[in-house]
């Protein structure tokens, strides 16, 4: 099954999701409509809400269901706003970020504008395990942006606080996706908990599989420079576990690179990661994320929306973008 096959199962919720989210980020504000519309149709593939889409098990929209995945999109949307400032990005999927259109304070004020639209959003779908879910995600993920900013230029990051940090920052609304679409379902506690914790180790996988193709894909699918996190100052699993096997020659070279943000060296950093077996090490992290993220759908039954996450975590796994 490929990704447009899984859209396909949900057509009509992604239809309705489109024209929801259009309506929702109109204002009388022309910046506000101009900013919202670069980052909302930048590029993205809607992964958190097809994940919510298949776990609340319906082709038919309902709206309740379209207006919680307008809300993930938008706390989504207004993260890689702030994301995008706090790491002065230029490019994300091949073009130029908001802020460098219109500056850091529009890009910041549009992205607390979506968060808020988001809250307005939540009060309409009226249902209190809705929004606990919600509060604690964007708190969880708030957390996870000031403990990566913390830790920019920490060559030293263990592997055990990059893994806390990608928890928060990506998995956390993966999570919250699947779980808020198994509420407004309706379904049963034990069902609910299963797939929020598909959502968890799908997007632990997802973040890693970015964060390995940051180093090993090729930027005209990712939209990316290569070794970009290295020219921000950011220390993700390829570097950390490199570091902790390379020879004391090759660590002085990755950390001479890493500390002046020099990506003219990351042929030689690349060749460094794969000498020290670190692209297969997080290749056989992201293959047990996703094989645990598929173990928690077991006893589910074997219905075309169960099959879908399954098939979404595959494709996820291997995608080159």
């Amino acid at each position: 099954m490929t990704l447009s096959s899984i859209q396909k199962l949900i057509k009509n919720n992604l239809l309705d999701l489109e024209s929801q989210i259009k309506f929702r980020s109109q204002t009388k504000v022309e910046l506000i409509n101009k900013l919202s519309e670069h980052i909302i149709s930048g590029g993205g593939k809607r992964l958190r809400p097809i994940v919510l889409f298949l776990s609340a098990r319906s082709k038919e929209s309902d709206r309740k269901i379209i207006n919680a995945a307008t809300v993930v999109e938008f706390i989504h949307a207004a993260t890689l706003l702030h994301d995008d400032v706090v790491d002065m990005s230029k490019f994300r999927h091949s073009k130029e970020t908001a802020n460098t259109i219109w500056g850091n304070k529009g890009a910041v004020l549009v992205g607390d504008f979506l968060y808020s639209r988001a809250f307005e959003i939540i009060v309409e779908i009226n249902n209190s395990v809705v929004y606990e879910t919600l509060a604690n995600t964007t708190n969880i993920i708030a957390q996870g942006e000031v403990l990566q900013l913390m830790n920019i230029d920490n060559i030293n990051m263990t592997e055990d606080l990059y893994m806390e940090i990608i928890y928060r920052k990506t998995a956390k609304l993966f999570e919250a996706s699947a779980k808020i679409g198994s509420v407004l379902a309706g379904h049963e506690k034990n069902h609910i908990d299963k797939l929020a914790k598909f959502g968890l180790h799908f997007g632990m996988a997802y973040q890693l599989r970015n964060d390995y193709l940051d180093y090993f894909g090729d930027s005209a699918n990712t939209g990316k420079n290569l070794a970009e996190d290295l020219s921000e100052g950011k220390a993700t699993l390829p570097i950390i576990h490199s570091i902790r096997k390379a020879s004391n020659a090759d660590k002085e070279i990755i950390k001479n690179a890493f500390m002046s943000n020099d990506t003219s060296k990351k042929d030689e950093i690349i060749s460094i990661i794969t000498k020290t077996n670190s692209n297969n090490y997080i290749l056989k992290i992201i293959d047990n994320e996703t094989d645990t993220a598929i173990k928690c759908l077991s006893k589910m039954g074997n219905n075309e929306f169960i099959e879908g996450l399954k098939e979404l975590a595959l494709f996820c796994k291997s995608r080159s973008k």
